[in-house]
């Protein structure tokens, strides 16, 4: 069961946290933008592109500064010591992405985190992307649409350089809100609508 929002996390994660904003902004030059446009309360998914490794620690590490968030993380590294120790106070949740249909304790997980006025990024394309376009998942909107969480929109740009020390921007968007289709298609809604997300995070350049 994922941690509470902003409550029972460790002083550590705080710390793991702290190190990481120091380490992009000595290392990367990291800047963020739009931290303002985060809801302090309530539910809310934060859905963001994918280009490296240095996504989930970037974003997270500076969306802290606002509220803590959950974040979804994929079951092998829950085998890992610490990491098997520390991620599940850390608010992850665990996903086996091999799963045919779908992760459905993943699911559950993601969804009690929400519905307990949780902030939970995601990357709807569910991996790097590594220069290819994806096709996203479906998940962002189905969570959207079972908890009633508004989606945030933020995008990362050049973390895929993070190695070379690259300068890291990252750039919070615009709110949408899942509707419910009128004729109860649901699967073209949520194809749809994970379509529009990410057509909304690529909408953000990086100068606004």
């Amino acid at each position: 069961m994922p941690a509470k929002p902003n409550t029972e996390r460790p002083r550590l994660l705080l710390l793991v946290y702290l190190f990481f904003r120091t380490f992009f902004r000595f290392f990367n030059s990291i800047e963020v933008r739009g931290l303002d446009k985060i809801p302090r309360t309530g539910p809310l998914l934060l859905a963001s592109n994918h280009l490296s490794n240095a996504d989930p620690p970037a974003l997270l590490s500076h969306v802290a500064l606002v509220r803590l968030p959950n974040v979804i993380a994929k079951k092998e590294l829950f085998s890992i010591w610490p990491l098997s120790f520390l991620l599940p106070s850390w608010g992850a949740i665990p996903v086996d992405r091999a799963r045919e249909g779908g992760d459905l304790g993943a699911l559950r997980g993601c969804l009690t985190a929400l519905k307990n006025e949780g902030c939970l990024a995601i990357f709807p394309e569910g991996t790097r992307a590594k220069g290819r376009k994806l096709k996203p998942k479906a998940g962002v909107a189905l969570m959207a649409h079972k908890s009633g969480a508004p989606v945030l929109t933020v995008r990362i740009f050049n973390s895929d350089n993070f190695s070379k020390l690259g300068k890291i921007t990252i750039v919070f968007g615009g709110l949408r809100r899942f509707e419910a289709p009128a004729d109860g298609d649901l699967k073209a809604a949520y194809a749809e609508f994970s379509e529009s997300v990410m057509s909304d995070i690529f909408s953000i350049t990086e100068e606004q």
